[in-house]
This record gives structure tokens, sequence and C-alpha cells, in this order.
């Protein structure tokens, strides 16, 4: 018998995400494939076009009418219990016509919301796409890594501007 090996509901959902041609308008809080959706600050009157062509995960063209808090791209990650766990990690490679930042983060479900563990390097996206690769202890987080929760899932939050960006591959993984 062969075990599932942790972050599998994520890369599942990258995987169907790779294998798309999807494009179309962003429609908050709905998913784009199983598994992966957009969460933008309701009061910012976030609008947007994505588009999965070949040769990259995702293109992403947003706009804001007001200030945004956040705009998040949310991946679910399918891991409760992190008994066993040393890492929980990514490797993206990121793309944009101008310099921008992406904050990506580990949440966990809570009995009364939500944890967020921010990664500790935050993303570099640049005309030239660049590999970025980050890894989080899980040992020793408690405040902010909970060692069971209901859900979790990898949040990748994005400029709370206008903006453009290209994410030519996002890999998920635990061990």
């Amino acid at each position: 018998m062969t075990e599932t090996p942790p972050a599998a509901l994520a890369q599942q959902s990258l995987e169907r995400l790779r294998a798309s041609t999807a494009s179309g308008e962003i429609v908050p809080e709905a998913e784009i494939v199983p598994g992966v959706r957009f969460v933008p600050d309701p009061d910012a009157g976030m609008r947007g076009r994505f588009s999965s062509p070949a040769g990259r995960l995702l293109e992403l063209e947003i706009t804001h009418e007001r200030p945004a808090r956040w705009c998040g791209l949310h991946i679910k990650l399918g891991i409760e219990d992190l008994f066993g766990l040393g890492v929980v990690g990514l490797a993206a490679r990121f793309g944009a016509p101008h310099a921008l930042a992406v904050a990506p983060c580990l949440r966990s479900g809570t009995g009364t919301g939500f944890s967020d563990c921010f990664f500790q390097k935050q993303v570099a996206a640049l005309p030239r796409p660049l590999m970025h690769l980050d890894a989080l202890e899980t040992d020793g987080r408690h405040e902010t890594l909970p060692s069971t929760a209901p859900w979790r899932e990898i949040v990748l939050f994005l400029p709370t501007n206008s903006f453009r960006l290209d994410l030519h591959d996002l890999r998920i993984f635990a061990a």
C-alpha cells in the first residue's frame, strides 16, 4: 500500500492548472481549478483576468478601484497534522514587467478563524523570471503554526495595487 505524500492535494490542484488552458475574469472566492482561488479585499473593488497558457502556470492582470488591504491566491494544502513533518516549503518561478514582491504564507484553520505563518523570504518578481525556494520548519512555531488544524492552505499575498504577474511554476512540498 502506498501512502499519499504530504501536500499531494496542492500538487494535484497545480497539475490541473498546469494542464489546463483556462482563462477568464477573476471571480473573488471562486475556484479557477479545484483547490485554487483568489481572495481579495472586498472593499477594494478588485477586477482582473487570468490565463493559464502553455509554458506558464498562471498569468494575472489585476486592478483595484480603491487601495486594497490584501489580495491573495489560495491553494488548498491537504495537511491537517504536522506530526512527522519537519518542513513545508515551496519552489516557484515568477516574472513581472516591473519589480513586485509576493509574500508566501502557510495559513492554518483554527477554532476562531485562522493563523498565518509567513515564510522567511518574500518572492521577487522581476522582468527576468527568477527561481525562489523557501521552507518553514514546523517545530517551535506553536503561536503561528498549530500542530493540527482542520484545514491548511498556502496563500500567496499578491501586491495590493494594480499589477501584472506571471507565475511560471509553483511546487509545494512537505517532508
